[in-house]
C-alpha cells in the first residue's frame, strides 16, 4: 500500500538519527577468466595464480577457497574470482592503485618417481580441482618442496612450481561513479630463464566488473607516481647488508617542533635493492609491489612504460641545496650503484590534492630520505639520510621532476686495512664526491589542477592505459611566430649577399670561374636560405597550389629581391670596398676610441664636444652594423630609451649582437609597461613572463633563468626559485659568447674592480651581473647582486650599490658617502682610490663640486699603470680637470690631465683643456703647443683651430691666424661653438693687429707645419 501524500504546508518530522550513518556497504569486484590461447605444450599441469598485494582473493565456488589458483582443467569453464572494496574507501583504492592485479602462469613439475603417498595425493588435488575444493596455500609459492618419507626414511622426492609468464591487469579502470564492466585483453610474456620450448606469449581475455560502484561519492583529480631509481657515488668504506637495505620517503616538517623533534608522516618505501655496474641496470621501472612478489622483476610482462633514458641519465636533475657532482667522474662502465627502478602510485581526490598543494606551496613539508639496514635480524639501523624539497612541484606548469638528493651517511665505516681501491680511483676522489640517490616524481597534472581525463578514462582503451605511466615532459619546444620566422629569414638573406661580397673583395674574385668551388657551395646554401624566405614570406601571402604557380611566384621574389641586394652593395660601395674587409679591425678600432671618449665625455658633461665626436661617427659609419648596437648600448647606459628604441626600427643582421639587443628590447618594453597608467599594475606580473618566454627561446644561456631565480628570491616565492635554480644549474656548463673588441661601459669607465667571490653560484651570478651593467640594465642587475651580496666584503658591497644607486638616480639626499680602511699596499691605494672616487661621483652627482674633486684627487698619487693597462680612473681625472678648470684652479687641471690617456680621441680632450688651461694663465706659447698636439690625429675639431687662430692672432702671426681660422671653418656643416674663443676675440683690441698680411717668402705650407708645431 503506497504511503500517504502529505498535507500541503505540512512540514516533514526530522529524523532523530540524523548523526548516525551506517558504515559504506562493501563492494565486490570480480575478474573472470574468459578464454585462453596459445598455451605452452607440456606434460605438466599449468596453473594460473591471481594476486593483488596482500588483498583477499575468494573464488567463487561452493567451498571457501583464497587461493586464487585456476588449475588447467578449469581454464575454459571462465572461473571468477572477487576482490572486496569498500564503498568509497580512499585507502583500499590506493592499495589497489598501487598494487595491480598479477597474473602467473605456472607450471607444477611432479617427480618422475611416484610412490603411493605421492599417487595418492595427486588423485586428491585432481579431486579437489574437479570439486573445487581448497587447494594448499603452500603450493602458491614458486618452489614449493613437499618430502615424504617411509617408514625407513629412504625415499626424498620434490614437487616444482615453475613460473612461465608473467603480466598484469589494471584494476583502476574499475574506479567509477557507477557500477562498471569492461573486457582486458591480457599478453602473458614468457620468463627470462624459461626452456625455448616452453617460450610463448599466452593470449588471456578477462571480464571484470562490479554491480555496486567502487568510488560512489569519491572524485579522483589526479595521480602521483613515485620512483626511487638508484644511488650512486658509493664509497668502499660503507658497510651495507644488500639483503634488509630499504629506502623509506616519509613527509617531515620543515621546522622543528618546540621539543626539537619532527614530525614524520609515512609515504612509502622502497626493497630489494641490487648493487650493479650503472650501464648494466635494467633501465624499465616496474611497481614496487611487484618487485616483493616476483623475481627476476625486469621482466617485458611486468615493466612499465617509464624507464630511465641511459644516454641522459643526469641530465635535466634537479639537485639538493649545496649539491655539486662532478657527472664527467661517473663512470657508468666501472663504478656500481644501488639500483631500485620501481615506483608506486597514488590516487588523489580533491581534498587530498588541496591538503599537498597546501604543504609544499606553504613551506610546511619536505620529503625526508631515509636507507635503513638490518644485518643479521637485528634492529633496523638508518646508514643513509637526506631531504628531497619538493616546492619545485608547485611551480605551474611542472609535474615530472628527477631529484638529485644528497645523502649522508650514518653508519659504521670499514677499517682503512679492508678498503681497495676500484676502478683506479684514489680514495681522496671518493670523498670529494658526495653521494646521491636520484627520485623522480610525477604527477599527471600539476598541483593545484585537475587532471579531466580521470573523469572519462574508462571511455578509451588510450586513456585506461594513460594512467599506467607519467612522463610528461615539462618543457614544450616554443614555435617561433609567423614575423619572426619572416625576420629570421631576411637577416640570413642580406647576411649571405654581404658574405659573399666580403669574400669577392678580399679574395680579389674577378671571374666566378676563379673560385667555383666556393660559389658552387654558396648556390646551394643561398637555396636553402631562398627556399624558407620565399616560404615563409611569399607563399604565405598568395598561397600555391602547383608547381606553376609556385614557378610564378618565385620570378615575384626574385623581382623584389634584386633591388635589396642592389641597395646592400652599394651601401658596402659608400663605405669603401677597401675598407670593407681589408681595414674592418682598422673601423673597429676608430669605433670603439669615438665612442670611448664620446662616454667620458657625457660623464663631465661636455655635450658640445660630445655631439660633434657622435655626429662625425655617425657620418663615417652610417651602415656599420657593429657601431649602431654599440650605440644601442651607449642610449640604454644615458637611459635614453626613446633613442634606444630606433635600433628596432629595421631589421638587423642575424649576427652574435640578437641575444643582447633581445635583453635591451625586453627591458625597454617592461619600462613602457611601468609607466602606461593602464599597464602598470600588472608590469612585474608581464616582465617575469617575458624573461621566462625569453628563456625558453634561448635554451643555451642561462642569463634569464639566473635574473628569474633573482626576482623569486626578492618576491619569496619558493617555487619559482626552485624553478629557475633547475633550468640554470642544468645549463652551468654552456659557454658564454664574448667578444674583446667593445667600447668600456659606462659602469666599468665608473667603477672597474675585481670581485672575489665563493665558487659556484656567486661567481655565476657576478658574471650575469656584469653582463646587465655593461648592457646598461642596471634594474635588472640591481635585482641580480641583492641575491649575492652578502658573500662579498662590506667595502665591495658599498661601492656597487652606490654606483648602481648613482645610475639608477636612487640617491637619497640623507645619503652620507662612507670610506673604507684597505690596508698598505700598491692595492690597497687602488681601492682607496676607487673608493674615493664612487664617493665623488655622489658629490658630482649633487652638484657638490668642491667636494667630489677633493675625493677625485686621490687618484693623483697613484703611480701611472703599465704598458698596454688600462687606466681605472680616467673618470676621476677627467672630471677633476674639467671641475678645476670651472673653480679656476687651472693649475690642478693642468696636474689632473697631464697624464697619457689610452686612445687618439681621448688625448685631442686631455690636451685640448690643457691648452685652455694654459691660455687662461696666460701662457700663450704652452697653450699652443697643447692645441697643435691635439690636431695631430683625423678628428677634425673646430675649437681646436679656434683657440690656434686666437693664440696666432695674440702672438702676431697674423697669416698663421688667418690659415687656422681657414681650417676651424673649413666644415661648413661645422662651426666653432665655444664661446670663450669669441669672448677672447671680442677683448682683443683691433686698434693694435697689423691688417697688412705679407705672406714670407717660405712656402705657406712650411708657414702652417711651424704653427702645429708650435714655432
Amino acid at each position: 500500500m503506497p504511503p500517504k501524500k502529505a498535507k500541503k504546508g505540512a512540514s516533514s518530522k526530522p529524523d532523530e538519527d540524523v548523526g548516525i550513518h551506517p558504515p559504506p556497504p562493501n563492494v565486490f569486484l570480480y575478474i573472470q577468466l574468459a578464454n585462453i590461447a596459445n598455451l605452452p605444450t607440456t606434460e605438466h599441469r599449468l596453473e594460473i595464480h591471481i594476486s593483488q598485494g596482500d588483498s583477499l582473493i575468494v573464488k567463487c565456488n561452493e567451498h571457501y577457497n583464497t587461493d586464487g589458483i585456476i588449475i588447467q582443467s578449469e581454464f575454459y569453464e571462465k572461473p571468477t574470482f572477487t576482490l572486496i572494496f569498500q564503498q568509497d574507501n580512499v585507502d583500499r583504492i590506493n592499495h589497489a592503485a598501487d598494487n595491480p592485479l598479477l597474473i602467473q602462469l605456472y607450471m607444477r613439475v611432479f617427480p618422475p618417481k611416484r610412490n603411493f603417498l605421492l599417487d595418492t595425493e595427486d588423485e586428491m588435488l585432481e579431486e579437489e580441482g574437479e570439486h573445487d575444493d581448497v587447494v594448499d596455500s603452500d603450493f602458491v609459492l614458486s618452489t614449493v618442496q613437499t618430502t615424504e618419507q617411509d617408514d625407513d626414511f629412504e625415499a626424498r622426492e620434490t614437487i616444482k612450481l615453475v613460473l612461465l609468464c608473467v603480466g598484469y591487469l589494471d584494476v583502476i579502470k574499475l574506479f567509477g561513479h557507477r557500477r562498471s564492466m569492461i573486457s582486458e585483453q591480457l599478453f602473458l610474456y614468457p620468463m627470462p630463464d624459461v626452456p625455448n620450448e616452453l617460450r610463448c606469449t599466452v593470449h588471456t581475455d578477462w571480464h571484470l566488473y562490479t554491480l555496486l560502484p567502487i568510488a560512489k561519492k569519491l572524485t579522483f583529480t589526479n595521480m602521483a607516481f613515485v620512483t626511487f631509481e638508484s644511488i650512486y657515488n658509493l664509497k668502499e668504506e660503507y658497510i651495507l647488508d644488500m639483503d634488509s637495505l630499504r629506502l623509506r620517503l616519509s613527509f617531515r616538517s620543515r621546522l622543528p617542533s618546540d621539543r626539537n623533534d619532527y614530525t614524520f608522516i609515512p609515504l612509502c618505501e622502497f626493497g630489494n635493492l641490487e648493487r650493479k655496474l650503472i650501464s648494466s641496470q635494467d633501465n624499465h621501472h616496474v611497481f614496487e609491489s611487484f618487485r616483493q612478489s616476483v623475481y627476476p622483476w625486469n621482466v617485458t610482462g611486468l615493466k612499465s612504460a617509464m624507464e630511465v633514458e641511459m644516454h641522459q641519465i643526469f641530465s635535466e636533475l634537479f639537485y639538493s641545496e649545496g649539491l655539486t657532482v662532478d657527472f664527467e667522474e661517473i663512470e657508468q662502465s666501472a663504478d656500481e650503484a644501488l639500483v631500485c627502478n620501481s615506483f608506486h602510485r597514488f590516487i588523489l581526490t580533491q581534498q587530498m590534492a588541496d591538503i599537498l598543494s597546501f604543504a609544499i606551496t606553504c613551506q610546511q613539508y619536505v620529503l625526508a630520505v631515509e636507507v635503513f639496514q638490518a644485518a643479521g635480524g637485528a634492529k633496523p639501523q638508518k646508514v643513509f639520510q637526506g631531504v628531497l624539497d619538493p616546492s619545485i612541484m608547485a611551480f605551474p606548469g611542472v609535474q615530472n621532476m628527477r631529484f638529485a638528493v644528497q645523502l649522508d651517511y650514518l653508519g659504521k665505516l670499514k677499517a682503512k686495512r679492508q678498503v681497495s681501491i676500484l676502478s683506479g680511483k684514489s680514495l681522496d676522489h671518493q670523498k670529494v664526491q658526495p653521494t646521491f640517490a636520484i627520485i623522480k616524481l610525477c604527477l599527471l597534472a600539476p598541483i593545484g589542477e585537475i587532471y579531466k581525463e580521470l573523469k572519462v578514462f574508462r571511455d578509451s582503451f588510450v586513456r585506461q592505459n594513460r594512467l599506467l605511466f607519467c612522463d610528461p615532459s615539462y618543457v614544450p619546444h616554443r614555435a617561433l611566430s609567423l614575423s619572426e620566422i619572416q625576420m629570421e629569414s631576411y637577416a640570413r638573406f642580406d647576411k649571405f649577399i654581404r658574405d659573399c661580397v666580403a669574400f669577392i673583395i678580399d679574395k680579389k674574385v674577378m671571374n666566378i670561374e676563379d673560385k667555383k668551388q666556393h660559389f658552387c657551395c654558396a648556390v646551394q646554401n643561398l637555396t636553402n636560405i631562398l627556399m624558407k624566405l620565399v616560404g615563409s614570406v611569399y607563399n604565405t601571402r598568395t598561397p600555391t597550389s602547383t608547381s606553376v604557380e609556385f614557378a610564378n611566384l618565385c620570378a615575384i621574389a626574385y623581382n623584389d629581391l634584386e633591388p635589396r641586394v642592389h641597395s646592400i652593395v652599394e651601401e658596402i660601395e659608400n663605405e669603401g670596398f677597401e675598407n670593407y674587409t681589408v681595414n674592418k679591425q682598422i673601423q673597429i678600432d676608430r669605433i670603439i676610441d669615438y665612442l670611448n671618449t664620446i662616454k667620458l665625455l657625457q660623464l663631465v658633461k661636455d655635450d658640445s664636444l660630445g655631439n660633434l665626436l657622435l655626429e662625425k661617427a655617425t657620418t663615417e659609419y652610417p651602415s656599420d652594423e657593429r657601431f649602431w648596437f654599440y650605440m644601442l648600448i651607449a642610449n640604454m647606459e644615458r637611459g635614453d630609451l626613446d633613442k634606444a628604441k630606433m635600433y628596432f626600427t629595421k631589421n638587423h643582421l642575424a649576427d652574435t649582437h640578437d641575444y643582447f639587443a633581445g635583453w635591451i628590447k625586453l627591458y625597454i618594453n617592461y619600462v613602457d609597461t611601468r609607466n602606461n597608467p593602464e599597464t602598470s599594475a600588472d608590469c612585474t606580473e608581464c616582465l617575469l613572463k617575458s624573461i621566462t618566454n625569453y628563456a625558453e627561446k634561448n635554451t643555451r644561456q642561462q642569463d634569464a633563468w639566473i635574473l628569474l631565480y633573482c626576482y623569486y628570491k626578492r618576491f619569496k616565492y619558493e617555487p619559482g626559485c626552485a624553478f629557475a635554480r633547475w633550468r640554470f644549474e642544468d645549463q652551468h656548463t654552456t659557454s658564454r659568447v664574448s667578444s674583446s673588441n667593445a667600447p668600456h661601459s659606462l659602469w666599468g669607465l665608473c667603477l672597474s674592480m675585481e670581485i672575489t667571490l665563493p665558487p659556484g653560484r656567486g661567481t655565476l651570478f657576478y658574471e650575469v651581473f656584469k653582463i646587465f651593467v655593461r648592457l646598461g640594465l642596471y634594474e635588472f642587475a640591481q635585482v641580480v647582486f641583492a641575491a649575492v651580496e652578502h658573500l662579498v666584503k662590506d667595502a665591495d658591497r658599498y661601492m656597487i650599490n652606490t654606483q648602481l644607486a648613482i645610475m639608477l638616480n636612487q640617491i637619497d639626499e640623507d645619503f652620507v658617502p662612507q670610506s673604507f680602511e684597505f690596508g698598505e699596499g700598491e692595492e690597497a691605494d687602488q681601492q682607496t682610490a676607487m673608493n674615493a672616487q664612487i664617493n665623488g661621483n655622489v658629490e658630482f652627482l649633487r652638484g657638490n663640486l668642491q667636494e667630489a674633486a677633493l675625493y677625485y684627487e686621490c687618484c693623483l698619487t697613484l703611480p701611472p699603470p703599465e704598458k698596454y693597462e688600462r687606466d681605472l680612473f680616467e673618470v676621476s681625472r677627467l672630471r677633476l680637470g674639467y671641475i678645476s678648470y670651472e673653480l679656476g684652479d687651472y693649475h690642478k687641471c693642468i696636474e689632473a690631465l697631464n697624464f697619457t690617456f689610452g686612445g687618439g680621441t681621448l688625448t685631442l680632450v686631455a690636451d685640448y683643456m690643457i691648452g685652455k688651461a694654459y691660455y687662461k694663465l696666460d701662457h700663450l706659447e704652452m697653450a699652443l703647443q697643447c692645441f697643435a698636439k691635439s690636431t695631430r690625429i683625423d678628428t677634425h675639431v673646430p675649437n681646436v683651430w679656434g683657440f690656434l687662430a686666437l693664440i696666432n692672432l695674440r702672438l702676431g702671426e697674423n697669416y698663421k691666424a688667418i690659415e687656422c681660422w681657414k681650417y676651424a671653418k673649413i666644415e661648413p656643416n661645422r662651426s666653432i661653438d665655444d664661446l670663450m674663443i669669441y669672448e677672447e676675440l671680442d677683448a682683443i683690441d683691433y686698434d693694435s693687429v697689423e691688417l697688412y698680411i705679407d705672406i714670407p717668402s717660405r712656402l705657406s705650407e712650411d708657414i702652417f707645419e711651424e704653427s702645429l708645431s708650435g714655432g
